[in-house]
């Protein structure tokens, strides 16, 4: 008989865990985001949230987090409660790059990765008068007495341009703008020759005939601009990377982890999002697993150490 009543208290206590781990979410989950409201990145989170609001059944709020070129909110999400019920974007370039020239109070370790989100595209503009049309273009000005001048926001951004020089011998002189749309309006007012950016950034300034694009800095050709090729296309091994994906704080428990991951995986493998991601903002989705994900990150890592060691990049 007592054998019995233990018996049934065990399935009751089995019960209960599994009803516990069925209930994530009981309430609202926070998405931090690493720039102000209004931007690309904004814009991407605010979609992903609506959609996981859907396949969560809970909302999901923004919490616009800015400064420190990122780190802070990957700082404030290392320190965050653990618990399921914060998440936050991971920006590859921030995780692996800018946390080896700044001191960061974070690691690796302090995340556990949910997936991937987005791929972004980088494109380099010129005027629409310019003889630069093309790679080679570049390299042959780059190559004489004039050199190029090209403006960017600072690193990953200026990598392509630092690659070429290596592997080319030629002169390019960076200006650095405080944002996108100087660096555009300085190719624009002919203060440099070319820009690096993000396709939205000069769309509209391309269909209007006031820039033109020679190529895109990504490993793909730009969803807006199908017929430029890319710059390993033209001829040099050369390009940039621009992944974002989802983090939580180390330690969330288990039934939330996989909750949410399946919840990403199917949310950014959806058409809905990746048709959105290319209509509003010229970009890809970026639907990797968890564990795809993580492999990618920490194999960045040593790849941009190599970059700072190589360019002898210094600290921002």
């Amino acid at each position: 008989m007592k054998f019995s009543h233990m018996i049934f208290g065990l399935s009751c206590m089995l019960a209960g865990v599994s009803t516990q781990a069925a209930d994530y979410p009981e309430r609202t989950i926070s998405l931090s985001v690493p720039y102000g409201s209004g931007g690309s990145t904004d814009g991407i989170a605010r979609q992903l949230a609506r959609l996981l609001e859907q396949e969560l059944g809970q909302p999901v709020v923004i919490l616009n987090q800015p400064g420190a070129t990122g780190t802070l909110q990957l700082g404030n999400l290392a320190r965050a409660k653990p618990d399921g019920y914060t998440i936050g974007l991971y920006s590859y370039s921030t995780a692996t790059f800018t946390s080896q020239l700044l001191k960061v109070p974070y690691t690796r370790d302090d995340f556990e990765l949910l997936g991937g989100v987005a791929e972004f595209s980088y494109g380099i503009v010129a005027r629409p008068e310019s003889p630069i049309n093309n790679i080679e273009d570049l390299i042959s000005r780059a190559k004489s007495e004039a050199g190029v001048f090209y403006g960017v926001t600072g690193a990953p951004n200026n990598f392509p341009f630092l690659q070429l020089q290596k592997v080319t011998g030629g002169k390019f002189d960076q200006i650095t703008y405080k944002s996108s749309a100087e660096s555009i309006n300085a190719v624009i007012g002919g203060f440099v020759d070319v820009a690096l950016q993000g396709p939205s950034e000069y769309v509209e300034l391309v269909k209007a005939g006031k820039l033109k694009v020679i190529a895109s800095a990504s490993n793909y050709r730009l969803p807006w601009f199908p017929d430029t090729p890319t710059i390993k296309e033209q001829g040099y091994d050369v390009g940039i990377t621009g992944i974002i994906g989802v983090a939580a704080p180390k330690g969330i428990p288990e039934d939330a982890k996989a909750r949410l991951q399946a919840a990403i995986h199917k949310v950014v493998s959806g058409s809905e999002y990746g048709q959105f991601l290319v209509n509003r903002y010229g970009i890809k989705s970026y639907p990797a697993s968890a564990a795809d994900f993580s492999v990618y990150i920490d194999k960045g890592f040593s790849i941009m150490k190599n970059m700072i060691k190589t360019y002898d990049i210094k600290g921002l």
